[in-house]
């Protein structure tokens, strides 16, 4: 039953039959329903239209009104419903040559009293998600009679929490979404059964973040006007944003905390993530501590050790008393490793960056204070967790991880449930938005196109040349692969230019090779795959070129592109597409450069449910929620759950909330968070 009643209706897709009417009183265009007899059937061909059938039943109403009710193409009427059917006929009254007629109509056979007065009462009807052998029609029966046959539904919503919110009962809720009196009903009631899905979800996130946390005793290590984290902001060569000033103020707060700091950093590629995360790493030297960086390549980490190692360079980095900073990867030689691994045991080491290789037990840190895990997605709660045992004294250093996957605040506060969430939502002055072009594959604008990257070549620039195939392929024999590319640029269009190849298949040595050749300018065009979505910076880069750029989704585009526009003035994208006009992925990404704006669009285009499933095997469904539309009741909710939990952690207070919360998203379900 309870499953019954939790399958909701399409939420655009009830039909207003209109009240019921009497012809000779019906306005006409608008929707109305029509009772009477049907008193003759005629079946047209038109004979321009072959194959086209129109039966035409002529009704005559309670009051005394003739209608004629077309149906195209279904010839089966008359023998359904005969001459001499007592029916209800829904759509749209119109005349037709001086003639009444009800337009795009469904109808409705009527035996008895019971069915005339339902139609009175349900004048507004749901259609249901259906399968083969069971119609929506049928779906809406059992519901009503679940309905009929259930007394009122009990709430488990606190009646505090409804009246703060506004928000209708429960059974009154349910009652109007799969029976509403009207359409105006629908809203409230889609509002309250949308907020207890997010409650409910939000709920089992705290809870869960809770027993974690409750044995975990955190660092208190808060900002010092006169240490390195300040010194850091004073001798930047430019001013921090607005974001990133908003941000350290918020993991000042999370730092002076005995409770660890669970904080998701994101922004925009070039929003300044890397100083933000800088500044906290440098927050736990203050404090005596060391500070971990971990990236899920090593041409990331290596990215990030450069970045860092520049930045903190006016802090005496790897200089006399300044802070230490290392490298820690899987091919790092032997000895090498051996040295950072005894460094970092005895404190020597202030700041190491790595990859998964920190996570191996003979990794040891003498006094671990802060935790920066890059590109989240790429890692699981599990990873953080192991990473933050390296203390092995109970206590638990602050963690931060960042993305540069721009996610819609709404969705990284129900996919991220177990942190907290910092956006950077502004560029550092003097960046210039990248110019982006969509272009047909096959357009004479491809000669053009070269012909430009030749000339910005010849006065110290660089591009890429993205292709979604590594090598051709005969079932996808038109898709661009990145040998036969490599080849033709390298042959035909720029003989004279040195062009680089990188993709997945090459060994890490190889790739590290061309990449660097890249970076030095010993390489003019670097044809690549996918590889270079994350962990590539070279300011000198200032032309992106994605070839069949439909067979990337908006995130991957928006990082590619991402690639150029690190230094200073113009850059350029370029998307071929064979079929331009038909992606509304490829129209948003040229429309805007703004991250957060293109993960709303790309949430809106395919919808909560595959992104979940994509991401986070296992996370529960939204069945009526959608992230985009409904972001200020994700607001509310997950304020309304925190103080729900940090009042009372296991909702003893509130036995049928916590029993809800138990029945929708059970420990297991939530567990699959740690999967990552």
């Amino acid at each position: 039953m309870r499953d019954l009643l939790a399958h909701y209706p399409h939420q655009e897709r009830y039909r207003d039959a209109g009240a019921v009417v009497d012809a000779a009183d019906a306005p006409l265009s608008e929707p109305v329903t029509i009772v009477g007899r049907i008193t003759a059937w005629r079946v047209d061909r038109p004979p321009r239209r072959r194959g086209m059938t129109i039966a035409r039943a002529t009704l005559l109403d309670r009051g005394g009104a003739t209608v004629e009710v077309p149906f195209f193409n279904q010839p089966w009427r008359p023998k359904q419903t005969p001459k001499g059917s007592f029916v209800a006929v829904s759509g749209t009254l119109e005349t037709f040559r001086r003639q009444l007629q009800v337009k795009n109509a469904s109808l409705t056979r009527i035996e008895g009293e019971d069915d005339l007065a339902a139609l009175e009462r349900g004048r507004v009807t749901p259609t249901y998600p259906a399968t083969e052998g069971l119609a929506s029609q049928r779906i809406a029966a059992a519901v009503g009679a679940a309905l009929e046959g259930l007394g009122p539904l009990p709430d488990y919503l606190p009646e505090s929490l409804r009246r703060h919110r506004g928000l209708c009962g429960l059974d009154e809720a349910v009652r109007a979404l799969h029976a509403p009196g009207s359409l105006a009903e629908l809203p409230a009631a889609r509002e309250r059964l949308v907020y207890d899905e997010l409650l409910c979800l939000q709920l089992g996130l705290q809870q869960r973040r809770h027993r974690l946390e409750a044995d975990v005793v955190g660092l208190v290590q808060p900002p010092r006007d006169d240490g390195l984290a300040a010194a850091l902001l004073e001798r930047l060569p430019f001013a921090p944003t607005g974001a990133q000033r908003r941000a350290t103020t918020e993991l000042a707060a999370d730092l002076g905390r005995a409770t660890p700091m669970h904080r998701l950093l994101q922004g925009d590629v070039g929003s300044g993530k890397t100083v933000v995360a800088a500044w906290a790493m440098l927050t736990a030297l203050d404090h005596g501590r060391q500070a971990v960086v971990m990236a899920p390549t090593e041409v990331l980490a290596e990215q990030h050790l450069r970045t860092f190692t520049d930045l903190l360079a006016p802090l005496g980095l790897n200089v006399l008393d300044g802070p230490r900073i290392a490298l820690l990867t899987g091919s790092l030689p032997a000895a090498q490793r051996r040295r950072v691994l005894a460094e970092l045991a005895v404190g020597d080491l202030d700041l190491v960056i790595g990859t998964h290789a920190l996570l191996e037990e003979r990794v040891d840190f003498a006094d671990l204070g802060v935790i920066v895990v890059d590109e989240q997605h790429r890692f699981g709660v599990e990873h953080r967790t192991r990473l933050r045992d390296k203390r092995g004294d109970g206590q638990a250093p602050d963690v931060l991880v960042m993305t540069a996957t721009p996610i819609p605040r709404s969705l990284a506060l129900t996919f991220y449930g177990d942190l907290d969430v910092t956006v950077l939502d502004e560029l550092p002055p003097g960046r210039e938005p990248v110019t982006t072009t969509v272009i047909e594959r096959d357009s004479h604008r491809r000669q053009r196109l070269y012909r430009f990257v030749a000339e910005r070549v010849a006065a110290g620039a660089r591009a890429y040349v993205v292709c979604p195939l590594i090598e051709d392929s005969t079932s996808l024999a038109e898709v661009a692969s990145a040998v036969s590319t490599h080849r033709r640029l390298a042959e035909e269009v720029f003989p004279d230019l040195e062009v680089g190849l990188v993709h997945g298949r090459l060994s890490s040595e190889e790739k590290d090779e061309v990449m660097e050749g890249f970076r030095r300018g010993d390489v003019d065009v670097l044809v690549a795959t996918t590889v270079i979505e994350v962990g590539v910076d070279v300011p000198e880069a200032t032309v992106m070129i994605v070839e069949d750029a439909d067979r990337f989704g908006i995130s991957q585009l928006h990082q590619l592109r991402g690639r150029v526009g690190r230094g200073r003035g113009r850059s350029y994208c370029v998307l071929f597409s064979a079929n331009p006009e038909e992606s509304p992925r490829l129209e948003a990404v040229a429309a805007t450069t703004d991250g957060f704006r293109l993960a709303e669009v790309d949430l809106e285009l395919r919808g909560e449910g595959s992104l979940f499933d994509t991401r986070q095997s296992g996370l529960p469904d939204l069945r009526l929620a959608r992230l985009v539309r409904d972001a200020a009741l994700v607001g509310a909710s997950r304020d309304d759950a925190r103080a729900l939990v940090e009042a009372d952690p296991e909702l003893s207070a509130h036995p049928a909330l916590a029993e809800e919360v138990a029945w929708r998203y059970g420990e297991e379900r939530l567990a699959a968070l740690d999967s990552g």
